[in-house]
């Protein structure tokens, strides 16, 4: 729920990204999403973990990336964080860069 809730916000040109851990037991992100953030302005998603519905997130007019696809979707549970730093093999990504 916290990336479709990012995503229904104007993205004024930033790329969301979600940290997912790594994970490669469910997607993270899909068509639904990745056509909601192109409709809200967003420029891209970065995803450490998977993503669905590759085919339709390669029809949208944004930039998506992750470590793969995966067919699953994922539990909503509402966990997770925002505007934290995440860090990513190694790479540290601060809220806001």
């Amino acid at each position: 729920m916290l990336v479709r809730e990012f995503l229904e916000s104007p993205g004024d040109g930033r790329v969301l990204v979600v940290d997912g851990g790594g994970s490669m037991r469910c997607a993270l992100v899909g068509g639904n999403l990745g056509q909601l953030a192109q409709n809200m302005g967003w420029a891209g998603i970065v995803v450490n973990g998977c993503i669905r519905d590759i085919y339709e997130i390669n029809g949208c007019d944004i930039g998506v990336r992750a470590l793969g696809p995966h067919p699953l979707k994922s539990n909503k549970r509402g966990l997770g964080e925002k505007h934290v730093t995440v860090n990513i093999v190694g790479t540290i990504i601060h809220d806001g860069e």
